[in-house]
């Protein structure tokens, strides 16, 4: 059903304490109002709420034409250490969702919600549920539902988390489009068209740049498509000059056959997203921009497709990174790190940052490993992943740790030939991917394989995000991240550990 503008609904939050239904004050205002039907409708509805369940009534008030009816769970719940995730925000998330995607299917065009405690958690969660990936369709192209406050002085959360749900909407946008409608050059110009008016330089180099600044091992991936690969520079400066930024690097391939090392047809489907650790970067740099957050951050992406052709890469041939380290190439389908490993190099030589920040769908072992409920995450430093594990609880998209040990490091050097193997000797693939890349780290790292959580939902999603689109995931967590960096730097003075990679090693 389409949207109607001039139908309006309502999403009400509804506790559940010991089998008794506590309305929010929202609802006991509205309650009151309507002479005590909700509570005459929840008796009637006792045991059949549950999470991520609502309910519509429609003759509540004569303004609203449907009032969404939906489980926050109990009251009073905070950070569950077990869980890793602040529980209340969660709550109102899955709340505000359920109800919001029952209303538009029901064509409401304006919905207002009960933002409940956290007036941010309730906003990220109504954007989210409402947008809607329709460019293609003939008619009705662009979502018509807008979700506002209900109620008086919650304008700044609110927007706040406006801001960043709209942040992961674009990611998502970007994750979901078609490989033949978003190739290398698409990507970078919709950066360019977006970034751009926000204050975000954004520099697209070319292949004859690329080629200039000796990028082998990201050449040798891109070479297997007619699609000109491109390398994005984008530099978003929200506090003094002299402040060392963070640097995020982003794996970019608009899209991923495997190469020679073919994916099959049904995992090849989604790998138009193979670009979606570009689509969170992008994502976070836009809410970065749009929050004014006090904070310097630089953005290396290359873009590139990874493609069968007679110009493509080949099982056994070995090129050299940024660094000078040599790589052999065991399998096709690794072609991220080869991609990460000139960025990475690149942007510590450039920029000098304190932190380093990676995001890419990197390896199947990760949702494997934790089945989509969180993605995974390795660190040189407790201070960075502390701070990622923060973010994470308070956005509801938790990163969970894996092991960054030299065990990992000898199985892909202990090859005599060369420096390195693309795919090393073992099975725990997120553990040899992100110790390829800690051979191009000279400082403080935090590496996010987003691959279980960053391409379509499936069956895992909440019920705030479309479980047939790309999720945007974690476009919050790393927007949050840099956020509580920022206000660390800015309250103590602290900064992380970098040194000068050695770049154009013999």
């Amino acid at each position: 059903m389409s949207c109607n503008v001039s139908q309006k609904g309502l999403v009400l939050g509804v506790y559940e304490n010991n089998k008794q239904y506590c309305l929010t004050p929202a609802a006991e205002e509205l309650n009151q109002k309507c002479g005590g039907k909700i509570c005459k409708y929840l008796n009637e509805l006792s045991g059949e709420m549950k999470m991520g369940r609502a309910f519509v009534v429609t003759d509540l008030l004569p303004e609203y034409s449907a009032v969404a009816l939906s489980l926050l769970g109990p009251k009073g719940c905070t950070y569950n250490e077990l869980e890793s995730i602040d529980e209340d925000r969660e709550n109102i998330r899955w709340c505000v969702g359920s109800g919001v995607r029952l209303l538009l299917m029901r064509g409401c065009g304006s919905i207002d919600i009960d933002t409940v405690t956290a007036p941010d958690a309730a906003a990220e969660a109504a954007e989210l549920a409402a947008w809607r990936f329709n460019i293609f369709k003939s008619s009705n192209r662009k979502p018509k539902c807008h979700v506002h406050p209900y109620g008086k002085g919650k304008g700044k959360l609110w927007e706040q988390g406006s801001i960043r749900a709209r942040g992961q909407n674009w990611a998502r946008y970007l994750s979901d489009m078609p490989a033949n409608r978003m190739t290398p050059v698409d990507l970078a110009q919709a950066a360019l068209d977006v970034l751009c008016p926000l204050g975000v330089k954004v520099k697209a180099n070319d292949r004859e740049w690329i080629t200039a600044q000796r990028m082998q091992a990201f050449l040798t991936v891109a070479r297997g498509s007619c699609h000109a690969p491109m390398f994005l520079e984008l530099d978003y400066r929200g506090t003094s000059e002299n402040v060392p930024p963070v640097l995020i690097a982003a794996k970019g391939v608009t899209f991923d056959s495997g190469g020679l090392c073919l994916k099959k047809r049904e995992s090849m489907s989604e790998n138009r997203g193979s670009m979606a650790g570009a689509a969170v970067v992008l994502g976070a740099l836009k809410a970065l921009a749009e929050l004014k957050v006090p904070i310097n951050v630089i953005g290396c992406i290359p873009l590139c497709e990874n493609m069968v052709s007679g110009q493509c890469m080949k099982v056994g041939d070995i090129v050299k990174a940024l660094n000078g380290l040599s790589i052999q190439i065991e399998n096709t389908d690794y072609e991220g790190r080869l991609m990460m490993a000139d960025a990475l190099v690149y942007g510590q030589a450039i920029y000098k940052p304190s932190l380093v920040i990676d995001v890419a769908t990197f390896t199947q072992g990760v949702l494997m490993a934790t089945g989509g409920g969180a993605f995974g995450c390795f660190s040189n430093s407790e201070r960075a992943w502390a701070a990622a594990r923060a973010a994470g609880a308070r956005c509801g998209d938790r990163p969970w740790r894996f092991p960054l040990w030299k065990y990992y490091q000898k199985q892909i050097t202990n090859e005599p030939s060369v420096d390195l193997r693309n795919k090393g000797s073992g099975h725990a693939t997120p553990c040899l991917g992100a110790a390829f890349l800690r051979n191009f780290i000279c400082g403080d790292w935090l590496h996010m394989d987003i691959t279980g959580v960053g391409k379509v939902a499936h069956f895992v999603a909440p019920p705030y995000l479309d479980p047939r689109r790309m999720t945007g995931r974690p476009c919050r967590t790393l927007t949050t991240l840099l956020e509580n960096i920022a206000h660390d730097t800015q309250s103590k003075s602290k900064t992380f550990k970098h040194e000068q990679p050695d770049v154009g090693k013999k």
